[in-house]
């Protein structure tokens, strides 16, 4: 919420989403990495672009400075609330939207030089529709990028082989996430995002030292809004002894000999040439 809610913007409507902070520990790098990898490879100079799963909207800022126009299509009214009112302004759409389903009359299909979904596809129920929805709303000649974590890193490195976080419905190896997005596209580029060494403690439960995971336990359980956050970024900064920036991610190809798959906490896939179930219209 913007100013008086009660509710946990990262945690409303029960998924776990990205607010900005001045923190900058790893999760801020990565999420608005994403973004600025984006910006820089995939908009052009008046590029339409649709984000699908907007959250709270942090992503338009850098899309609008590469050149683009920006849609945000998000299924909570409370993200779409504060993305409105701290993100709005000329050439910024924000609209709440089931991504399940067809999208609104404002989301015109086949006219998206750029479709971007990042850190959302773990958490739908069905992302064969999700990525059906994303094919019907790129152009022809367009672009659909799909970030999100790889199941590899969690299975090997998460307490108990568990996903990354309790609202994940799944996880995706890389070829199952290829197969997937092959389901409605004729070209598929994998990428893997190497986290730096140094930051790996930050994402692993349990490499938090037991009295940091009580405080943090504690806090989620009786704290109000926003003082959660502070007692992470403390308690973070001080494990991790520095700041991390988007530039401390490096993005890699399966077959890059410098890719450490202990390392690689993400995917991301750049997708062309949708399959349109209907060619002829």
């Amino acid at each position: 919420m913007n100013g008086g809610g009660t509710a946990d913007l990262a945690t409303a409507d029960g998924h776990d989403r990205y607010v900005p902070s001045a923190t900058r520990d790893i999760l801020s790098a990565g999420h608005e990495g994403v973004y600025e990898w984006a910006a820089a490879n995939l908009v052009r100079e008046g590029a339409r672009f649709l984000d699908m799963g907007c959250g709270t909207g942090y992503g338009s800022a850098l899309v609008t400075a590469a050149g683009g126009t920006y849609d945000g299509a998000d299924g909570s009214p409370a993200a779409i609330e504060y993305a409105q009112a701290n993100f709005a302004r000329p050439g910024v759409r924000f609209l709440v939207a089931d991504l399940m389903e067809p999208l609104p009359a404002e989301f015109e299909p086949r006219s998206y030089d750029v479709v971007f979904s990042s850190e959302v596809i773990e958490h739908v129920d069905d992302p064969f529709a999700f990525v059906r929805t994303m094919a019907d709303c790129v152009s022809d000649a367009g672009t659909c990028f799909v970030g999100t974590p790889n199941r590899f890193w969690s299975r090997d490195n998460m307490p108990g082989h568990a996903l990354q976080a309790l609202s994940h419905v799944m996880e995706f190896t890389p070829p199952a996430l290829v197969a997937l997005l092959q389901t409605c596209f004729d070209d598929v580029t994998l990428m893997h995002r190497m986290f730096p060494l140094g930051a790996l403690p930050e994402l692993v439960p349990a490499h938090r030292p037991p009295l940091v995971r009580g405080v943090l336990a504690f806090a989620r359980e009786v704290t109000p809004e926003g003082l959660v956050a502070r007692i992470r970024s403390r308690v973070g900064g001080a494990r991790a002894g520095r700041e991390w920036t988007p530039q401390d991610i490096l993005w890699l190809a399966p077959d890059d000999p410098g890719l450490d798959m202990s390392r690689a906490v993400g995917l991301a896939a750049v997708c062309r040439g949708p399959r349109r179930r209907d060619p002829g219209r």
